[in-house]
């Protein structure tokens, strides 16, 4: 029987903290944990990533790159089971090379009960804009957007996302794409699931 682990995630270094509380069960794969998380933070699943978990290092494997990174194991191949992930465990997730959104996941609980999909249970402010200059451009961003009269408030208000709101935080939002990918999740057990909404 599969495990539900209850994780907290933060983005480190985001000031005010950035956080999300959320459940998965341990028969996920790596890519498809990614997927989770893209999704409970809200992200747009635009760039690389990779996980630091108990010495490894999990991510998106490709041929063309192993010689840059030698000790990158295929997160299509391990499952979150794999790691015998217990509470009080932590590790790191790092999404976007560039940026670097730096997040460290902490098991909050491990337990036996079961559970139909992935789901949020609370977190603080939205999601970074991506491409914004990691959380040090973010934070420089979000002091333009407070000025009014800053040379750069203009562009930069013109640059986000509609109705974007550094406050907003949904768990009913996020929650109905993580019924929809837990659906499609039973539906294609063994598909590789990077992005996973862009498949059948």
């Amino acid at each position: 029987m599969s495990k539900t682990l209850h994780f907290k995630i933060v983005l480190i270094e985001s000031k005010p903290l950035i956080w999300r509380s959320f459940k998965v069960t341990d028969d996920y794969r790596f890519d498809r944990f990614h997927q989770v998380l893209q999704i409970v933070m809200g992200w747009t699943n635009s760039h690389l990533h990779d996980f630091n978990i108990k010495g490894r290092e999990i991510g998106m494997f490709d041929e063309n790159y192993k010689y840059e990174f030698p000790k990158l194991e295929d997160e299509t191949k391990i499952y979150l089971r794999d790691l015998n992930l217990e509470q009080r465990d932590t590790f790191t997730y790092r999404y976007d090379f560039g940026d670097c959104w730096e997040h460290v996941l902490y098991v909050e609980t491990a337990y036996n009960t079961p559970l139909a999909n992935p789901i949020c249970i609370d977190g603080e402010k939205s999601c970074p804009p991506e491409d914004c200059g990691g959380v040090h451009g973010y934070a420089n961003l979000l002091e333009i957007l407070k000025d009014t009269t800053h040379l750069e408030h203009d562009e930069y208000v013109e640059w986000l996302p509609p109705g974007f709101n550094p406050n907003y935080f949904s768990k009913d939002a996020i929650n109905k794409e993580l019924e929809k990918f837990g659906a499609w999740h039973k539906k294609h057990p063994r598909k590789k699931s990077t992005p996973w909404h862009q498949l059948d």
